[in-house]
C-alpha cells in the first residue's frame, strides 16, 4: 500500500494504531504502508486532537452556503423534472447562496440531493424473451448510378444467453420486419415465449402502456410460431435494456471494423456482417466470463421448436370492394364475390398470391401482379349471373366473328382469350375482329398471320401492318369512290 493515496479504511487503521500508542514506524510496519505517508497522516491526527475536529480524515468540504441553507429537496424535483444543474448552479450563484464553482457544487448535489435512483437487475430464465430492436444501418452505393443508399439494422437478443442476431434491410416495413424475425428464428434454432420489440408500425399499430394494439400481420407470424408480443412502453429504452446495449457494442465494434470498405449491394453487406457476427457471438462477455455462444448452448434445449413449415410472409391490408366486384390493392386490382359488394375485406399478399377474406373466410384467391398499375385480375364467376352470363356470351360471339375472319385471325383471338380471365383481353379482342369490316378480311389475316408470327398482339401493330402494305384502301373510302364514279349518278360535275 504505498503511495499516498489511501482510503477511509486504511486511514481508519492508521488512526486506530496511533491511538494505541504505537510508533510511527511500528505503525508503517504493521499496515505495510510507507513511513512517510504514516508521518504525514499522523501529523494530521495531532491536528485535529488539537484544534478538536471530527475524527476521521476526510476531503476539504467545499462551502456551499453563503447566506443560508440551501433547499436540496427542491434542487432534486427540479432536477428530476428537466432542469439542468448548470442552470441551478447559475441560479443560485445569481441569489448568493452559494460560493462555489460548477464542480464543487456537483459534488455537494451528489452528496445531499440524492439524485441517482435505484436500479433493477432483470433477470430471464432460458428460452423466455427475445427483445428486438432496429438501428440506423450502413449505406450502400448503387455501382451503377452512384447512388448511396440507406439501410436498416435490424436485431434480436436472446436475454438470458444475450445470443445475437443481426442483419440489414432496405425498410423498416412489415414485410423486411416479419422477414427478418423467420431469419431470427431459423438462426436460433427455436422460439422463446415472449417477443419484445420496440413500437415501429409494423409491429404496433396502436402504442398503449397496457394494452397496445398489435399489426395483424405480427399477430399472425405470432401465431405461427405460437410465441407472446409483449411490445416495450414507449419511451421506455429501459425495457429492452439488453438489445439496446447489444447494438451499442456491436455498432463499435463492427461499424469500426468495416468503416474503410464499400457496400455496394445488401447480400454483400449481410454477407460481411454474418462473418462477424460469428465472431461476435464468440467473444467472452465481459460480466459473465463466459461467451455469448457458451450460454446459447445451454440455453437452446429451453427454446421452443420451429413449426414444420417455414412461415411465408404476408402484409395485410383494408380495402372496400366496389360495384365493379374489384377492389385495389398494390394499384391493381383483384376481383371478389358479387354478394360482398360495398364491404371492407382483408387483403393478404405475399410475393406471388393475393388472398382475400370476409370474416376470417377466404374468399378469392389470385396471382399477385408485379409492380405495373391499373392492372385487373378477374374471375367471372365472381359476377352475378345475368353478368356472367353476358361476359361468355361476348366471347363466343368474338370467337365466331374471327372464324368467320380466317384461322390465322381465329389463332390470334383464342391465344388472347384463353385463361383463367378471359376478359382480360376482351376488348382487345374486340378492336381485333373490327379491324376486318374497317378493312377486309384478307388484310386482316395477312396482319393476323405477322401477329402471330413475332408474338405481337396490339390492335395498333396490325392496323399498322394493314397500312404498310401498297394499295390497301379502307371499305369507307372504297364505297366513296364507288359512289363517284357510278355511271348511273350525275355527281357534282353534272349539276348545271
Amino acid at each position: 500500500m504505498a503511495g499516498n493515496g489511501l482510503n477511509v479504511k486504511n486511514i481508519d487503521e492508521l488512526k486506530r494504531l496511533w491511538k494505541l500508542k504505537f510508533s510511527n514506524r511500528q505503525i508503517s510496519k504493521i499496515s505495510s504502508v510507507h513511513r512517510n505517508t504514516v508521518n504525514k497522516y499522523v501529523a494530521q491526527f495531532e491536528l485535529e486532537m488539537k484544534s478538536q475536529m471530527p475524527t476521521q480524515v476526510r476531503a476539504p468540504q467545499v462551502e456551499v452556503s453563503a447566506n443560508g441553507s440551501v433547499d436540496w429537496q427542491k434542487i432534486r424535483t427540479e432536477f428530476l423534472s428537466g432542469v439542468s444543474l448548470n442552470v441551478i448552479h447559475e441560479e443560485l450563484l445569481e441569489r448568493n447562496q452559494i460560493s462555489v464553482q460548477y464542480s464543487g457544487f456537483w459534488k455537494q448535489v451528489q452528496k445531499f440531493a440524492n439524485l441517482s435512483e435505484a436500479t433493477m437487475v432483470r433477470i430471464f430464465k432460458p428460452g423466455e424473451r427475445t427483445e428486438i430492436d432496429y438501428a440506423d444501418g450502413i449505406d450502400i452505393i448503387d455501382p451503377v448510378t452512384g447512388e448511396v443508399r440507406e439501410t436498416e439494422f435490424f436485431v434480436g437478443v436472446l436475454c438470458n444467453s444475450r445470443y445475437a442476431f443481426a442483419e440489414f434491410t432496405m425498410t423498416q416495413s412489415s414485410a423486411d420486419f416479419l422477414e427478418s424475425h423467420v431469419n431470427m428464428f431459423e438462426f436460433f434454432g427455436g422460439v422463446t415465449q415472449v417477443l419484445s420489440p420496440d413500437n415501429l408500425k409494423s409491429a404496433v399499430t396502436k402504442a398503449h402502456r397496457y394494452d397496445p394494439g398489435i399489426n395483424q400481420a405480427y399477430t399472425r407470424l405470432a401465431t405461427h410460431y405460437d410465441v407472446a408480443v409483449v411490445p416495450a412502453r414507449v419511451r421506455t429504452p429501459k425495457d429492452k435494456a439488453i438489445v439496446e446495449r447489444t447494438i451499442q457494442i456491436f455498432q463499435r465494434y463492427f461499424f469500426m471494423k468495416v468503416r474503410h470498405r464499400t457496400f455496394t449491394s445488401l447480400l454483400e453487406l449481410n454477407n460481411c456482417l454474418k462473418e462477424h457476427l460469428l465472431i461476435f457471438n464468440r467473444k467472452k462477455h465481459r460480466i459473465f466470463g463466459r461467451t455469448r455462444e457458451e450460454m446459447y448452448f445451454d440455453e437452446k434445449p429451453h427454446l421452443r421448436e420451429l413449426p414444420s413449415d417455414r412461415y411465408k410472409v404476408a402484409t395485410h391490408s383494408r380495402a372496400k370492394l366496389s360495384r365493379d366486384c374489384h377492389l385495389m390493392f398494390g394499384h391493381n386490382f383483384y376481383s371478389s364475390p358479387h354478394t360482398l359488394r360495398g364491404k371492407d375485406l382483408d387483403v393478404w399478399a405475399s410475393a406471388k398470391v393475393v388472398e382475400i377474406y370476409h370474416e376470417g373466410a377466404r374468399v378469392a384467391l389470385h396471382a399477385r401482379l408485379s409492380a405495373t398499375s391499373g392492372k385487373f385480375v378477374t374471375d367471372t364467376n365472381h359476377y352475378p349471373p345475368s353478368q356472367q352470363a353476358f361476359a361468355e356470351e361476348d366471347v363466343q360471339t368474338i370467337i365466331l366473328r374471327a372464324e368467320r375472319t380466317g384461322p390465322q385471325t381465329l389463332t390470334l383471338v383464342k391465344g388472347l382469350l384463353e385463361g383463367p380471365c378471359p376478359l382480360k383481353h376482351f376488348r382487345r379482342c374486340q378492336g381485333i375482329v373490327a379491324l376486318a369490316w374497317k378493312y377486309t378480311p384478307a388484310h386482316l389475316e395477312a396482319a393476323a398471320e405477322m401477329a402471330n408470327r413475332f408474338n405481337n398482339h396490339n390492335v395498333q401493330y396490325l392496323e399498322r401492318v394493314i397500312k404498310a402494305r401498297k394499295g390497301v384502301e379502307t371499305r369507307e373510302t372504297n364505297e366513296i369512290k364507288q359512289r363517284s364514279f357510278n355511271p348511273h349518278l350525275r355527281g357534282i360535275d353534272n349539276i348545271h
